[in-house]
């Protein structure tokens, strides 16, 4: 009898052990994604940009210049698609065709029913003259992630240089 009480504890603790090992590798995922835009410059209604994007596979930085309207009109876009979470919603920063400085864009994936979304970050690595890499991947983050983060990206035109917003 007393053994099978040992037995049954010690299946008690592991099941225990697993669960912290579970929770807290979900928790290094969630906050390991994640996507910042950095205010570093701005003249007039040029400003430049530097993203860092990053996943539990791979992170990539980029500097590149928007225009302040373009901005807004990307924040415009996730607050459409915040009232309609069942289509893409593609949004630009910068030119990524032609021979201009680098660009990234993000494409936010229809919302899955548990409210998570994937979103698409494609980023150029400009290591040549001829903008030919790219590095693209998902990062993983949840519907009011995508919200708080379209509200943020609206204040960064008016912000000081130096303000970050981040998606997580």
């Amino acid at each position: 009898m007393e053994q099978r009480v040992q037995y049954t504890l010690y299946i008690i603790r592991l099941r225990v052990h697993l669960m912290i090992l579970s929770l807290s590798s979900s928790k290094e995922r969630i906050f390991m994604d994640n996507i910042i835009i950095e205010k570093i410059w701005q003249d007039s209604n040029e400003i430049e940009l530097r993203v860092t994007a990053k996943s539990e596979y791979v992170q990539a930085k980029q500097s590149c210049y928007v225009e302040d309207d373009a901005i807004m009109m990307n924040a415009d876009k996730i607050e459409a698609y915040m009232k309609n979470y069942d289509i893409e919603c593609y949004l630009e920063f910068g030119t990524k065709i032609g021979n201009f400085t680098p660009a990234f864009s993000l494409t936010i994936l229809p919302s899955q029913i548990n409210r998570h979304v994937k979103v698409e970050v494609d980023i150029e690595i400009a290591d040549n003259d001829k903008r030919a890499h790219r590095c693209c991947f998902y990062v993983n983050c949840e519907l009011g992630q995508i919200e708080r983060f379209g509200k943020l990206l609206r204040s960064i035109v008016t912000d000081e240089e130096g303000a970050v917003i981040s998606l997580t």
